[in-house]
């Protein structure tokens, strides 16, 4: 599902990162039945809070692709129709589902509110080495 606006948020939002975003809108849904809650509303609200704790980042390739992300992101990334893009960022957690009990959505009145709860767990993923430093060492290895 696209949004009817070019430049929505959801379409410059990496895949996982926007099921994350649709299971906080049911989690929502359940919490508050009364309520009538949007995914659209979710993304807006949700956006600028998790750039802010380093959980995504925005990125467009036209203007360089940080070192330190994994190539399977680049690789989303350089294919995305939209650019810029919404991917997992440096403090995202390596497991994906721990991001649930980090960061949690609940409602002020007709408002979104996220509150964040820190770990004890290590948040970054996994260290990748640098997309040059591995193509020379997989010339080394021929």
């Amino acid at each position: 599902m696209k949004h009817a606006l070019k430049n929505s948020i959801k379409e410059n939002m990496h895949a996982l990162l926007e099921c994350i975003f649709v299971d906080y809108a049911n989690l929502l849904r359940t919490n508050y039945p009364g309520k009538t809650i949007r995914n659209a509303a979710v993304f807006v609200s949700g956006v600028p809070e998790f750039a802010r704790l380093g959980f995504i980042e925005l990125v467009d390739p036209r203007a360089g692709i940080r070192d330190g992300i994994p190539d399977f992101v680049v690789r989303t990334i350089k294919r995305a129709k939209h650019q810029p893009i919404w991917i997992p960022g440096p403090n995202f957690p390596a497991n994906s589902m721990d991001i649930y009990d980090q960061i949690k959505p609940f409602m002020r009145g007709d408002e979104i509110v996220w509150r964040h709860i820190p770990t004890q767990r290590r948040n970054a993923q996994p260290a990748c080495k640098p997309r040059q430093e591995a193509a020379i060492a997989g010339d080394q290895t021929n």
